[in-house]
C-alpha cells in the first residue's frame, strides 16, 4: 500500500481537530442522548475498485487496484414540523493496492494506458481526508435547502441518479458535470442554497473555495478570506415532483472557476442535463462545454439509459463523445455496468471502451474490465 501524504504539522493539526470533533460527537450529554433517540445517525463503508486494460504502455502494469474506508455521521439536531437543521461529517482514507492507482490509471504521469480520460478518480493514495463537513437546514416545509461548510460539490452540481461514482457509472465523462466542470477537490469551503421556486421548477446556487485540499481542509477557510480564488455556479432545472428529484430532471447549470493553482485562471462553462425514469428505463442525455484551462474536455456529450428489469440489480449503458482540453484528437468513451446487492454487500462489474489513446504509441484504443465492490454497515 503506498501513501503519499506525509505526516506534516498541518495534516497533524488537521486530525487531531477531526479527532477533537468526533470525541464531542460521542462525549457530550446531549449528543449521547442523540445517539440514543435516533437522531444521531451513522455509516461505515469500505470500497474497493480494481480494473484491467487490453492495452497498457511500455513497462506499465494492465492492472491497478485501491481501496477507500469511508465514516460517516449525521447528527440531527434540529425539528420543527417538516423544518430540520443537521450536521453532516464524512472521513476517507484512501489507499493503493498496486503501484499505479484507478485514479491515474487513464491519464496522467503515472498512466498506465496513455489515454485522455479518468476512471474512478476518488480511488487514489491519498491517505486520510476529509470529504465533508457542514451543517444543513431546511425551511419552507422543506421547500429551501441549505448547506454550509467544507462541502461535496458532487452532491449538489449537475448531478443525476446514475452518476455517483460509489454505485453507478465509474468513467468521469458519465459523473458530475460529465468531464466538462472543474469541480473543486473534496471539503471545499463554502455554501449552497436550493430553493423550490414551484412544484416543479427549482434552483441551486453554490460559492465554495476553488483551491480546496481535502488533505489539508481547514487552509480552506483562510483561501475563503484571503485569496479570492472561487468555484460558482447556478442550476436553473424542472422535476416532475420533489419525491423524484434525481430520476425525473431537466436542468442547465453554468458556472465559473478561478481554478485550483495559485495563480487564478478564468474558466466557465454551461452544461445540460435531462433523464426521464419510465418503468424499468432510465434513459438520460447530457451535454457540457467549457472555456479555460482547468476543465478536462472542452465539450462533452453523452447519452446512455439505466435498466432495473434484468434480475435485482441495475443495469447502466453510456456512450459518450468529448473533445479534450488540448491539442489532440477527439475522444470517444462507453461503459456497461451491472450493480447487484445482497444485504451490506454490493459488486459492479463494468466494461469500458477508450478510443482514442493519445499517449500511447502501439493503440489507439482499450478496453477496460472493472469491478467496484462496497461493504456497508449502518449505525
Amino acid at each position: 500500500m503506498s501513501e503519499n501524504v506525509p505526516f506534516t504539522k498541518k495534516t497533524k493539526r488537521f486530525w487531531l481537530t477531526l479527532l477533537g470533533a468526533v470525541m464531542f460527537v460521542f462525549g457530550t450529554p446531549t449528543l449521547t442522548n442523540a445517539a440514543e433517540d435516533k437522531s444521531l445517525k451513522g455509516a461505515v463503508d469500505y470500497y474497493v475498485f480494481g480494473l484491467t486494460s487490453s492495452e497498457s504502455l511500455p513497462n506499465e502494469d494492465s492492472s491497478a487496484a485501491a481501496g477507500i474506508a469511508r465514516i460517516t455521521l449525521n447528527w440531527l439536531a434540529y425539528q420543527k414540523e417538516s423544518d430540520t437543521g443537521a450536521l453532516q461529517l464524512r472521513v476517507d482514507h484512501k489507499h493503493g493496492y498496486t503501484e499505479s492507482t484507478p485514479s491515474e490509471f487513464v491519464l496522467g504521469p503515472r498512466s498506465n494506458v496513455g489515454g485522455f480520460g479518468l476512471i474512478q478518480p476518488a480511488f487514489s493514495d491519498i491517505g486520510l481526508r476529509l470529504t465533508n463537513l457542514y451543517w444543513t437546514q431546511t425551511f419552507n416545509k422543506q421547500s429551501t435547502d441549505m448547506m454550509v461548510g467544507f462541502l461535496d460539490t458532487t452532491d449538489y452540481v449537475d448531478t443525476y441518479q446514475l452518476g455517483n461514482p460509489y454505485y453507478g457509472f465509474s468513467n468521469l465523462q458519465f459523473s458530475t458535470g460529465s468531464g466538462s466542470i472543474p469541480i473543486p477537490d473534496e471539503s471545499t469551503f463554502g455554501g449552497v442554497l436550493r430553493h423550490m421556486m414551484s412544484e416543479n421548477y427549482y434552483f441551486y446556487a453554490s460559492f465554495s473555495d476553488a483551491k480546496a485540499d481535502s488533505t489539508k481542509p481547514f487552509d480552506g477557510v483562510e483561501q475563503f478570506i484571503n485569496d479570492n480564488q472561487y468555484f460558482k455556479s447556478l442550476e436553473i432545472g424542472w422535476v416532475e415532483s420533489k419525491d423524484d428529484f434525481y430520476l425525473k430532471n431537466s436542468h442547465l447549470t453554468v458556472w465559473h472557476s478561478d481554478g485550483p493553482k495559485e495563480k487564478a485562471s478564468e474558466n466557465y462553462g454551461a452544461n445540460w442535463s435531462s433523464i426521464y425514469k419510465t418503468g424499468s428505463w432510465i434513459p438520460f442525455f447530457r451535454a457540457g462545454v467549457a472555456q479555460g484551462p482547468e476543465a478536462l474536455y472542452k465539450s462533452s456529450v453523452v447519452f446512455g439509459t439505466g435498466y432495473s428489469g434484468v434480475g435485482p440489480g441495475m443495469l447502466g449503458i453510456a456512450l459518450g463523445w468529448a473533445k479534450p482540453n488540448a491539442e489532440l484528437d477527439d475522444s470517444y468513451n462507453s461503459e456497461i455496468y451491472y450493480r447487484m446487492n445482497w444485504g451490506a454487500l454490493s459488486l459492479t462489474p463494468n466494461v469500458q471502451y477508450l478510443h482514442t489513446l493519445p499517449f500511447n504509441s502501439k493503440a489507439d484504443d482499450s478496453w477496460i474490465i472493472g469491478l467496484r465492490g462496497n461493504l456497508h454497515f449502518g449505525f
